[in-house]
């Protein structure tokens, strides 16, 4: 049989496109791969944990602390949970619910902690301050912010650390506990906290109504106004689009690559301060004020929608398998499935959770809630 240096050529291609895809798909992981932990999971806040959840909502331990929790668990890569208590104490906890140390900032902490590659744990509060502790819960640096943070810190994969506080200032902080940069935005309230694109930017929504697009020379880049407040935070997808909720009840999906143009809006119809989660098939996933849990499909068209009764700021936390985790101010914290069926619900108690679930190595979920605890599930 006669082979043309054409099918040769087909034979060759056929053989290597494989094993090219393999290598860009290697290479891209270790491109986008991070151990940096902070709200929403990532940089971009799709809410996606690299761990599937366990089927068991057994509780495992519940500890008390001093105050209400609004803080989300953030797990590091030993397994060592760290949470904030508005009883100004910063947590980290061991996998079995003891206690491994705590840092006494001496005012009310909500935000949620992010934690660098080293291992360095950022956290900002009432106190005026972004502190930065040692893996050891040994103070590493503090930074004077000047007003309160409710925003929780993102870091950027060159280290600098983003805050936004309550005098409507977005605060950049280098490793080291110096200041980069600010940016002032229109309004003088600012809890959003910001999420990062593979460009750098910088991503926040303001009281003022407008979602942020900042270069990280700190330099605007865009920003787009819609018709209410934000303390929504920003997510975005593999394609850069970006989405936000505001107080009007409209999710709002933006074309980064565009200069933030309109792509399409979905009225919920209820109030938005929860962050959407974004799955790997692109549904967008967002709790409200009217109680519901809303899938909203790539294209802005509503897939399901799941009633807890009760309203809901706590963001969702999405499991390698596509199970929806979420938190409902009647107390119950949901696992629900990729088609919106109820997967179980854990009652936890009657007081609302607004914390948003976390999920370890070992498939074991954590979920503070205003009942002053911090909660495990899982075998």
């Amino acid at each position: 049989m006669k082979f043309s240096i054409l099918n040769i050529n087909k034979v060759f291609i056929t053989k290597l496109l494989p094993i090219l895809a393999a290598f860009l798909i290697t290479l891209s992981i270790s491109i986008n791969s991070s151990t940096a932990q902070m709200f929403m999971h990532d940089l971009k806040h799709t809410g996606r944990s690299s761990y599937q959840v366990t089927n068991s909502n057994e509780a495992k331990w519940d500890l008390i602390t001093g105050g209400e929790i609004w803080s989300s668990p953030v797990i590091g890569t030993d397994n060592t949970i760290y949470v904030a208590s508005t009883d100004g104490n910063f947590y980290a906890l061991n996998p079995d619910g003891t206690e491994k140390w705590y840092y006494k900032t001496g005012d009310e902490l909500y935000s949620t902690p992010a934690i660098g590659e080293d291992g360095t744990i950022y956290i900002g509060g009432k106190n005026k301050k972004l502190l930065a502790l040692k893996p050891d819960g040994k103070i590493k640096w503090v930074y004077f912010l000047g007003s309160d943070a409710y925003s929780s810190p993102a870091i950027g994969k060159d280290g600098t650390i983003y805050i936004g506080v309550w005098d409507g200032n977005l605060y950049a902080v280098n490793p080291n506990g110096t200041k980069k940069w600010v940016y002032r935005t229109a309004n003088n309230i600012l809890s959003s906290s910001p999420a990062i694109g593979d460009n750098g930017i910088v991503y926040f929504g303001s009281q003022d109504g407008r979602l942020y697009a900042v270069s990280p020379e700190g330099r605007i880049k865009w920003s787009f106004r819609t018709e209410a407040k934000i303390d929504s935070s920003p997510s975005i997808n593999e394609d850069g689009i970006v989405f936000i909720g505001a107080h009007n009840g409209i999710l709002y999906a933006l074309d980064s690559n565009n200069k933030g143009k309109l792509i399409w809006k979905y009225n919920i119809g209820s109030r938005l301060d929860s962050t959407p989660a974004i799955s790997s098939d692109g549904t967008i996933y967002m709790g409200a004020k009217d109680g519901k849990l809303y899938a909203i499909k790539s294209n802005g068209t509503l897939k399901w929608s799941y009633d807890t009764g009760d309203t809901i700021t706590s963001s969702a936390a999405i499991s390698s398998d596509g199970t929806i985790l979420v938190g409902s101010w009647n107390g119950n914290l949901y696992a629900i499935e990729p088609d919106g069926s109820l997967k179980w619900k854990q009652t936890i108690s009657r007081f609302p959770i607004l914390s948003s679930p976390a999920i370890d190595s070992q498939g074991s979920i954590y979920v503070g809630s205003t009942d002053w605890k911090v909660y495990a599930f899982g075998k």
